[in-house]
């Protein structure tokens, strides 16, 4: 795959190689590879080499780091990784989506007094924006939390990603307290999610939290993740969070397919960037980076109505 994203990258005329950029940009061109190098999930399927070449050769003829903006973001495409990004310090000429522009947030599904419900949206944001994520997602399972409840629907639909620890202390009543995954670096090294009284944990450090937390007045619920292709990043970790999780099960469609985790990366001009560094793996530690596949694939049309028929049949079934 890494090769195949690297063919735009390998176009160079002989002009070009006559053409190299200037010193400074040059100096920048190296802290950007020497990043990628570094700290890519892909970097062991890259020729870092040949890498560099192609690199300064696109930027061919730059005279200020400007310039070679449309290098370092053709580099960002040829890591192949899908979920890598440059956000440039100046803008790049190309057509913008207006600054204010955000996805949508899908209304929650009617079910029946017997079934609980909750939609895990995406959030990005102040601290004071994600509090209010945790403390409204809390309040609505609380809510909506009875004993006489057969099981829950946790909704994913349409979470197309942004901070995941919210995502996880705002669910984690359901989820229930437990380690959840992790995150395996390019050396294969894990680091431990976990959900513990109000705490989303990273390697034991909180990430995310809240003083007021809620307990389910049943424990161990049984639970039907639903997911679509627009369930991305961070919505991708919430999914995995739920993988091999007593009594659940997962309905819809293949999530988009970056269930990876990206580091922050400050350049020298003040440009960032986000690279792709880690993948998800389940609590069996079960490999992702790739799209979730539900454990029902069904039509849209079709999810709810089999995910709320699964949960009662698993209820009973537990009994």
């Amino acid at each position: 795959m890494v090769k195949l994203c690297l063919l735009c990258f390998l176009v160079i005329s002989c002009d070009a190689q006559r053409r190299p950029p200037a010193p400074a940009v040059q100096k920048y061109l190296e802290e950007v590879a020497g990043i990628m190098q570094a700290n890519s999930i892909n970097r062991a399927a890259i020729n870092w080499v040949n890498f560099r070449k192609n690199l300064l050769a696109q930027a061919s003829g730059a005279k200020t780091i400007e310039q070679a903006y449309p290098a370092v973001l053709l580099a960002i495409v040829a890591l192949g990784d899908k979920h890598s990004a440059f956000v440039p310090a100046s803008p790049v000429n190309s057509p913008e989506a207006p600054a204010d522009q955000q996805p949508p947030i899908y209304p929650d599904e009617p079910v029946p007094q017997d079934i609980g419900y909750i939609r895990i949206p995406w959030v990005v944001g102040s601290q004071e924006k994600l509090d209010a994520y945790i403390a409204h997602v809390q309040a609505q399972i609380k809510e909506r939390d009875k004993r006489e409840l057969k099981g829950w629907l946790v909704d994913l639909r349409g979470n197309m990603g942004g901070n995941m620890w919210p995502m996880l202390v705002g669910v984690g009543p359901i989820l229930g307290e437990d380690t959840l995954g992790y995150s395996l670096d390019p050396n294969n090294t894990k680091a431990v999610w976990r959900y513990e009284k109000g705490k989303a944990l990273f390697d034991g450090d909180v990430q995310a939290e809240t003083a007021s937390y809620y307990t389910l007045k049943s424990t161990s619920p049984v639970v039907a993740v639903l997911t679509d292709t627009l369930t991305a990043s961070s919505g991708e970790a919430v999914a995995v969070a739920f993988k091999a999780r007593k009594h659940t099960r997962s309905f819809g469609a293949g999530t988009c397919g970056v269930s990876t985790s990206r580091s922050r990366f400050y350049l020298s001009d003040g440009s960032v960037l986000l690279l792709t560094t880690a993948v998800f793996a389940d609590r069996r530690l079960v490999r992702y980076g790739h799209s979730i596949a539900p454990d029902e694939p069904l039509k849209p049309a079709e999810v709810v109505a089999r995910a709320i028929g699964w949960i009662r049949e698993e209820y009973k079934a537990k009994q």
